[in-house]
């Protein structure tokens, strides 16, 4: 198997050293005005509308079997999936909450290192800080969050521990070097630019709340990086513009506007549990879909 095209790599253009310095910038305001500003804050609901949510825009491009028949049964498992995965959530919060964490982890990973394999130590050790460092960090206000997902079937709020400064950063001092010696001991290619990237990412989760700092990462580090990726896999299979493939992407865009306004009048903005729950019913699919893409030997 070769490997993967170099001009595929999240770390290997131009666009990572704009989403370097746009990360620079927002750990700088946040360090200066605060990293609950209304400013901010605006920039991150955008973000999630515009790039966050119609990341995953494409999927139905991706279908094996682009037949009428195809196509449906591609639908069919696709929504049936998302039905079954909410019953789970009704029978067995507990156990989708896990799946929710473990899907989200492997799919930040293998989006990163492009990684047609789950256990490559690197992308696993992404996905785990990208997502398990804020709850760690925020833990009683992620306690919280979970709980409200679960449908308060379980008091997590009760633990009631908070890290310290002092323990978080013997946490990132520890991670740092073990992330760093994976890197170079399995000769990662940009294995510096990677870490640089995980230093921003840290930094900003450091001044950031859990909420905000969270979708900042989430829209920055791995949605348009993922967009990036499907317009190149994407104009390696057909003669499509740019703009024709981002157009693609657009659908979703425009649902995800709407939802919002809906959603604003459920005072979804104090039922953020519901809002992940829904987050989930779509990423599991989406996950699936891009796993496959990242594992097929078509683009490698």
């Amino acid at each position: 198997m070769e490997k993967v095209d170099d001009s595929l790599k999240s770390v290997n253009h131009r666009f990572f050293w704009g989403q370097s310095f746009l990360q620079f910038l927002l750990i700088a305001w946040a360090w200066k005005w605060g990293g609950s500003s209304s400013m901010l804050t605006g920039l991150a609901v955008l973000s999630l509308v515009l790039v966050g949510v119609p990341h995953g825009g494409n999927d139905f491009f991706y279908r094996p079997d682009k037949s009428l028949k195809g196509s449906l049964r591609f639908l069919g498992l696709y929504l049936g999936s998302m039905a079954l995965y909410l019953g789970l959530w009704q029978w067995a919060p507990a156990i989708a909450l896990l799946l929710f964490l473990a899907i989200s982890m492997h799919h930040f990973g293998q989006s990163n290192f492009n990684a047609s394999k789950w256990y490559m130590p690197e992308s696993l050790l992404w996905g785990a800080w990208l997502l398990g460092f804020p709850l760690v960090r925020h833990f009683s206000e992620a306690t919280s969050l979970f709980s409200e997902m679960m449908g308060d079937s379980v008091d997590l709020s009760v633990v009631g521990w908070q890290m310290q400064n002092q323990q978080g950063l013997v946490l990132v001092a520890v991670f740092g070097l073990l992330y760093g010696g994976v890197l170079y001991l399995r000769r990662v290619p940009h294995a510096w630019q990677f870490f640089l990237q995980w230093i921003l990412v840290t930094l900003w989760y450091w001044v950031s709340p859990l909420l905000l700092g969270f979708v900042v990462v989430f829209c920055l580090w791995h949605a348009a990086q993922s967009m990036r990726y499907q317009v190149l896999f994407i104009r390696g299979k057909v003669q499509k513009s740019v703009m024709g493939v981002l157009v693609n992407f657009l659908p979703l865009g425009f649902l995800a506007m709407l939802a919002w306004l809906v959603s604003a009048e459920f005072d979804v903005m104090h039922h953020l549990g519901w809002g992940f729950v829904l987050l989930s019913l779509v990423t599991l699919p989406h996950v699936v879909v891009m796993d496959g893409i990242y594992r097929a030997d078509s683009h490698r």
